[in-house]
């Protein structure tokens, strides 16, 4: 109270208290304080003591008369008090600003402010709490920021990777592609090749004699002749027995000899047609 100012306190023992209240009078205009309060019979002492001698009256004068005539102390409803010694106070008086109210207030209020503590600590220890929750959610939220930076990285690898995999694979497919068409392109030219060596065979197989010249022909026809004479003349050799010492000519070259052709010019004019 006294670093508040709140007001004085006098503080006395139930045991030391003895109070000397006089008799109150027996009227109706004058009602002893005691019969309008409510208290615990154990402090019935220390209200005797402090409203023992107060009386409540109806007005100013009556209160008046009767502090004269039994020595109490009296208070009008209108506020209004008259002391035993002589002290008369009045007035109007603003209960908004009773000291009573006021220490009830601070009473009031002070329950207040320590229940608004204990829910100031008790706020306190769920922030901390939450605070420590958001820390640790933090760290969980920034390992799988961690943890989804390495993935994207690792996906971004990969899609570099497979679009270099894809150009890759577009390239083997336009080679492979363009072997396809080449090996067409090769399967037409082998055809071709295979029909001209065909070709090339049927006409290795074909008589030369159509593609020769009047001349050649009428001179193949001269040697054949002379080939199929010499033959003769050989077989009939061979039946004569005859001891002929013959050169070991060749048939054809023994023939252009006899008709004035050698067999190296003879080979040449071959070759020629």
């Amino acid at each position: 109270m006294l670093r508040e100012r709140t007001g004085r306190v006098t503080f006395m023992p139930l045991n030391r208290l003895k109070p000397k209240n006089p008799v109150p009078p027996s009227a109706d205009d004058a009602i002893p304080l005691l019969e309008k309060l409510r208290y615990d019979p154990a402090h019935a002492k220390a209200f005797e003591q402090v409203f023992g001698k107060t009386c409540v009256c109806r007005d100013l004068t009556v209160a008046a008369a009767y502090v004269k005539s039994h020595g109490i102390n009296t208070i009008t409803l209108d506020g209004d008090k008259v002391d035993r010694k002589g002290a008369l106070t009045g007035g109007y008086y603003d209960i908004r600003r009773s000291r009573l109210e006021a220490v009830k207030n601070v009473a009031t209020w002070r329950s207040r402010v320590a229940a608004e503590e204990n829910r100031s600590r008790e706020v306190k220890a769920a922030t901390l709490k939450l605070d420590q929750e958001i820390a640790r959610v933090g760290g969980r939220i920034q390992i799988l920021g961690n943890q989804q930076k390495v993935a994207r990285e690792a996906r971004e690898g990969i899609n570099s990777e497979t679009a270099t995999l894809q150009k890759e694979k577009e390239r083997v497919e336009g080679r492979i592609t363009k072997l396809e068409e080449d090996v067409q392109e090769l399967n037409g030219e082998l055809r071709t090749l295979s029909a001209r060596i065909e070709a090339y065979r049927l006409e290795l197989s074909s008589p030369m004699v159509q593609e020769l010249s009047v001349e050649e022909r009428s001179y193949i026809d001269e040697l054949s002749r002379d080939i199929e004479a010499r033959q003769k003349l050989l077989v009939e050799m061979g039946k004569t027995k005859t001891e002929v010492c013959i050169p070991a000519f060749h048939p054809y070259e023994f023939a252009l000899t006899n008709v004035g052709v050698s067999w190296a010019e003879a080979r040449i004019s071959f070759k020629s047609s």
